[in-house]
């Protein structure tokens, strides 16, 4: 059995909220239509509607095929087994294996390296949110349990880091970013100390030390826009992508690659964020300083952060395929989106501060975005070369400051 790593100070036990059982789909295998179908106070329900509760599912992805149907959902988006209390039914009634694999799988993320299987949490759950529970680090025979239901789900998902590179163009051994990870997660894994926002400046920074000589991270082409546009427009793309007003309105999980191009080769004289049908400009977010969050929303961000990092859900397979460098300028940017939300939602409110539970919606949104995105290769591309600059990185991070 391969090495399963743990994260450090990372707590969960399922708080019983219902919050993963509203909206959120749930794919489901012909073993548990079968199972759930067998219960006895199921039955004759779904002997008189049998299309109620499960609908074919149609899907290409090879990460799928061991699904077959999804969990059908109420007409108000709960999931038709969420009683009144906000409890399962299958789970209060049969125990936590009558429900669906993917239910008994969630939170837990699995990312499986050459030198072993590296554990995380979705943030989409609250006891993860508020780091419920017992520390993961002592949970070692239920993580093991849950990874082995992991690989019966999900047998195609086999990442290849034989392409693992620091910055585009410079592959590097694994053993190689090994050296680097270790440091990397000293930096980052301290949110307890410092703000997220400046541990992951500081991770840039090493990062840049590693890089040979004369290294060109400045790969934009001189065009029309000045950089700062650049960046408000990378800004707004990856904020509407990630932080809608509405997460269940379909959009495609992919950026605009074209239009961002076109507008970057082409700029509009004004580029606004715009958050719960308000406009902002970006002096306007500039000049309004956030400073430091409360104890427990800067404690979220940083295990949010470190989760992503630790797991290596950041760059290479882990995320979008992108290098080391521009995956550590990618958690940057999403942190300073994070940053950026809560500032609009205190300037609509004139200054009255927003309290951790927003903070933790925030997070909560962002993580079931980034769970969904399927960037293609050209949006990879550009996403390599906007990322990369450190300029950029320190830029996006002082406008959330």
């Amino acid at each position: 059995m391969d090495q399963l790593h743990i994260p450090d100070r990372i707590n969960f036990e399922c708080s019983g909220c219902g919050n993963c059982c509203l909206k959120w789909p749930v794919p489901v295998t012909v073993e548990d239509k079968d199972r759930i179908s067998a219960l006895p106070a199921l039955t004759a329900r779904i002997a008189a509607e049998p299309d109620r509760l499960f609908r074919p599912l149609a899907s290409s992805d090879p990460k799928f095929q061991a699904f077959s149907f999804t969990l059908e959902k109420a007409s108000d988006g709960r999931c038709e087994f969420l009683t009144s209390e906000e409890r399962c039914l299958l789970h209060a009634e049969y125990g936590p294996s009558s429900k669906p694999a993917m239910c008994q799988l969630f939170p837990y993320t699995f990312n499986t390296t050459p030198t072993g299987t590296y554990v995380s949490l979705s943030f989409a759950s609250s006891g993860a949110l508020f780091n419920l529970g017992r520390p993961l680090s002592e949970q070692q025979a239920l993580l093991i349990e849950k990874w082995q239901l992991f690989k019966s789900l999900f047998p195609a998902i086999r990442p290849d880091w034989s392409r693992t590179q620091l910055i585009d163009g410079h592959l590097m051994p694994w053993e190689d970013y090994l050296r680097l990870d270790a440091e990397l997660i000293r930096i980052i894994g301290g949110f307890n100390r410092r703000r997220v926002d400046q541990q992951l400046a500081a991770a840039s920074r090493f990062l840049q030390e590693q890089l040979p000589a004369r290294t060109n991270l400045e790969r934009l082409p001189k065009m029309e826009a000045r950089p700062k546009q650049v960046d408000q427009l990378l800004l707004k793309q990856l904020f509407e992508l990630y932080l809608p007003d509405d997460l269940y309105t379909w959009r495609l999980p992919d950026l605009d690659a074209q239009g961002l191009m076109r507008q970057i080769v082409s700029p509009p004289q004004t580029v606004l964020l715009v958050s719960d049908k308000q406009s902002f400009g970006f002096r306007e977010l500039l000049d309004s300083e956030l400073g430091e969050l409360d104890s427990q929303s800067e404690d979220l961000l940083g295990r949010f952060v470190y989760c992503r990092a630790f797991a290596k859900l950041y760059f290479g397979p882990g995320f979008a395929n992108l290098s080391v460098l521009s995956g550590i300028h990618h958690l940057a940017l999403l942190t300073a989106l994070v940053r950026l939300k809560i500032k609009m939602i205190a300037r609509k409110r004139e200054g009255r501060p927003v309290e951790f539970l927003e903070v933790a919606e925030i997070i909560r949104a962002l993580e079931r975005r980034l769970s969904q995105v399927n960037f293609s290769k050209e949006s990879v591309a550009i996403l390599e070369v906007l990322l990369c600059s450190p300029e950029r990185a320190e830029r996006i991070l002082s406008l959330a400051a």
